[in-house]
């Protein structure tokens, strides 16, 4: 029974990962290992020999994950297929010089996943069997007597062995000149074969050509010379069948271009479908919100004008009618304010972080002057982004912060930075609940709180927001976090 292909995964976002090794093993692949980063990659590589490696482009460490297929390219051979998130033609291209066995660009389907593995494994199949049939064809070559022929430049008259004969369908008694031959080779190779008979007389070289043979025979044979100038005017050559090499080579550049088509036009129907659920994600929120904010609008007037006939139980049944009628609209607004990030185009400038982050913990100071808040934003952090996109990253950031540091006797946020390899990684700190990190996963989906509204307000949507902002800039978002001793989020807004 042939046992199923190994998988490594190297992906830096812990809950994907998890996601992706759980799908796998459902669909009967094993799946050891998940790295992280670049150099992980390598060592897992080089211990356990994986049959395919799901590769995505950012990840920790010096190298992404475009760096880390071409080291695998010189170093083991390993297919590569993408799993990333990035469709930048500049990516596409750097990522195409890996030579990889498929691009899949994130969110994709289980189908399409399968599907991609299962057609790099066939073509990793065929390469490892035309590398397999090459090394048999040398050996019985070595083994085996080759076909060899003589041309008699002078009088055109040629002569060949046995195995030539056979080579060429004739026999050995059959007079044969250089027409006869060339008539033999289909035409069109008939022009190439010739002119490397002529040009090695007056030069003296040797040549090597592949060429096809004339005929009814299915599949078509292919016939490889090797020749090369010898004393007396003469040509003097070595035949050998390589049909079985070029029909693999053949049925892998087929695949190939097959492959590259379906990654084509799978990206190409996931465009369309991204395209097609943003834009009823937008029209059903848009058209959520009148009647919602009427529902709002109608409550309080029935409490303001009838609050009298409806008594105290009536008057907090509208009272919650109203509540939860504000809520839904702020989600609705939360998720129109999440769909038109995509149809936003970043206008890239220097932006002014701790000016920024300086004006919105002003406006929450404002609101609340009797809160006790300790505050340090760092001095001159500045960045290359939208200014309005990342102004949005910290009022979320900071205002979650201020949010959850509610409780506390004093506030205390730290807006800063940090350099990590060689990269600006931004910050905000606060001493606020906190949470426990096996719930982090959460965090970033829409919608998705780690707290009910009665211990504090929200949508669940600030955060998803941040993630896409950063994804937008290249960059990405992350956090460190404890149960009641605070939260620190982190970003970068470059790859």
């Amino acid at each position: 029974m042939k046992n199923p292909a190994r998988i490594l995964i190297v992906e830096d976002e812990s809950i994907v990962a998890f996601n992706l090794q759980q799908r796998l093993s459902q669909l009967g692949y094993d799946v050891p290992h998940v790295a992280v980063s670049g150099q992980q990659s390598l060592d897992f590589v080089s211990r356990s020999r994986p049959d395919l490696v799901l590769m995505d482009i950012h990840i920790e460490g010096d190298m992404d994950g475009i760096e880390v297929a071409s080291r695998l390219n010189e170093d083991s051979a390993v297919p590569v297929i993408y799993l990333t998130a990035y469709s930048e033609d500049s990516t596409l291209e750097r990522a195409r010089k890996t030579r990889p066995y498929g691009y899949l660009i994130k969110p994709f389907s289980e189908r399409e996943l399968h599907a991609t593995i299962q057609m790099a494994l066939e073509r990793r199949e065929v390469e490892v069997a035309l590398v397999e049939n090459r090394r048999l064809l040398q050996q019985a070559l070595d083994a085996a007597s080759l076909g060899i022929l003589e041309l008699d430049a002078p009088t055109g008259t040629m002569s060949i062995n046995l195995r030539s004969g056979e080579l060429l369908d004739r026999t050995t008694r059959q007079p044969l000149t250089l027409d006869d031959f060339l008539a033999g080779v289909d035409t069109r190779d008939r022009d190439a074969v010739a002119a490397h008979f002529a040009s090695t007389l007056s030069s003296l070289q040797q040549f090597s050509e592949e060429f096809r043979l004339t005929g009814d025979q299915s599949p078509q044979r292919w016939i490889k010379i090797d020749g090369c100038a010898v004393e007396g005017q003469r040509i003097s050559g070595v035949l050998q069948d390589i049909s079985e090499r070029k029909h693999v080579e053949i049925r892998l550049r087929r695949l190939n271009e097959e492959l590259e088509t379906r990654v084509s036009e799978r990206t190409n129907e996931l465009r369309e479908s991204l395209k097609e659920l943003e834009t009823f994600s937008y029209s059903v929120a848009h058209d959520l919100r009148s009647p919602i904010r009427a529902i709002a609008g109608l409550s309080s007037a029935l409490l303001e004008d009838h609050r009298l006939q409806l008594g105290e139980a009536g008057t907090q049944l509208i009272a919650r009618i109203a509540a939860k009628s504000t809520q839904m609209g702020n989600l609705i607004d939360a998720l129109l304010n999440l769909s038109r990030l995509s149809k936003i185009a970043p206008e890239m400038s220097d932006v002014n972080l701790s000016g920024i982050a300086a004006e919105i913990i002003e406006q929450q100071m404002e609101a609340e002057p009797n809160r006790v808040a300790n505050i340090y934003i760092a001095p001159d952090l500045r960045a290359h982004g939208d200014p309005v996109l990342v102004r949005s990253v910290l009022d979320n950031l900071l205002r979650n912060a201020w949010k959850f540091c509610a409780r506390r006797e004093v506030t205390r946020i730290e807006v800063g930075r940090e350099q990590r390899d060689g990269q600006d990684v931004f910050f905000v700190r606060d001493n606020g609940c906190g949470f426990d990190m096996t719930q982090a996963d959460q965090l970033f989906s829409p919608f998705r709180r780690l707290h009910s509204d009665a211990e504090f307000k929200g949508t669940g949507i600030g955060l998803s927001i941040v993630q896409r902002i950063a994804a937008r800039h290249g960059g990405r978002v992350w956090v460190h976090a404890a149960p009641d001793k605070g939260a620190t989020f982190y970003f970068t807004l470059s790859a």
